[in-house]
């Protein structure tokens, strides 16, 4: 997430729809509105996917770490998997930026956007996946992973890449209420490091899981401590929680991004739940009763 990326001088603007090509994009979106379905409609069942994968989730724990288990048919390596399924998201994203208008046809006018404001936003998008994507991985041992948890989060990255930037382009602007806007800064940056620190943190954990009393540690898991992991099972979910929220107040035109935020918190808290019981039941007499999943004291 801290990694920079920098947009070329060159890039497009995503929500310019200027000149005879943008008349003949207009004209061809057009003649396919009655075949097409909107972004609306897309957001709409996206929205509704999520609300049906969160209790979902409280049944089910994805096959990756330490809950992978035979079953889920072939597996892959954890790092392997973690770079295919990540990848997209910023691929599907500049997609939805530069040709939103020739997926969804409301977006063939031209929208309201600001253009140096979206490519901030981008930028911040970029950057945040190639951590994710290619820092993460390559930084520490990851337990295996099912390819249907890959192929699941691929298709997830392709469709919210796609949704959230075409919005983006059409509708990206700053807020309005510049305390709202410094506010939504400083919630992304302490979101991002409180993903980063916490994610430092389990990884020093697990390499030196072998020096750890027995009491603490199960296999190559240790009990986390330090930090917020005094107050919840998963302080990086939550950061990364508060990252996207902070993203989404960043656009607030942009509906795409509150439902990546909400996916985030549909998808993450299950996991987080999950990964609070599993500690209580591996070292019962060494994790404090006070640590709750993901947001402290709820």
């Amino acid at each position: 997430m801290l990694l920079r990326y920098q947009m070329g001088r060159g890039a497009p603007d995503p929500s310019s729809n200027r000149g005879v090509g943008a008349s003949a994009r207009t004209a061809r979106s057009g003649r396919a509105s009655g075949t097409m379905v909107s972004h609306d409609q897309v957001l709409t069942a996206w929205v509704a996917i999520a609300a049906v994968t969160f209790p979902f989730l409280f049944t089910t724990n994805a096959p990756y770490g330490k809950f992978f288990a035979a079953g889920w048919g072939p597996k892959m390596r954890g790092g392997l998997g973690w770079f295919l399924q990540e990848i997209p998201s910023p691929i599907f994203l500049w997609l939805g930026v530069t040709r939103g208008s020739e997926i969804f046809p409301e977006f063939a006018k031209g929208g309201s956007s600001d253009p140096a404001y979206v490519r901030a936003l981008v930028a911040v998008w970029f950057a945040h996946y190639a951590h994710r994507a290619v820092v993460y991985p390559l930084t520490r041992s990851l337990g295996p992973t099912a390819w249907i948890t890959v192929s699941s989060a691929v298709a997830f990255n392709v469709v919210n890449g796609i949704l959230v930037g075409s919005e983006l382009a059409y509708r990206g602007q700053a807020p309005a209420n510049e305390l709202h806007l410094r506010y939504a800064v400083v919630a992304f940056v302490l979101g991002v490091f409180i993903n980063v620190y916490h994610d430092a943190k389990l990884r020093r954990l697990r390499a030196t899981a072998a020096s750890a009393p027995e009491s603490e540690r199960s296999g190559r898991y240790v009990m986390p401590r330090g930090g917020l992991f005094y107050l919840v099972a998963c302080p990086h979910y939550l950061g990364e929680l508060i990252e996207w929220t902070a993203f989404a107040a960043l656009c607030p035109h942009v509906r795409a991004a509150r439902a990546f935020a909400f996916w985030t918190f549909a998808n993450l808290y299950p996991r987080a739940a999950a990964t609070a019981r599993w500690y209580r039941e591996t070292f019962p007499r060494r994790y404090p009763a006070r640590c709750r999943a993901m947001i402290p004291f709820i």
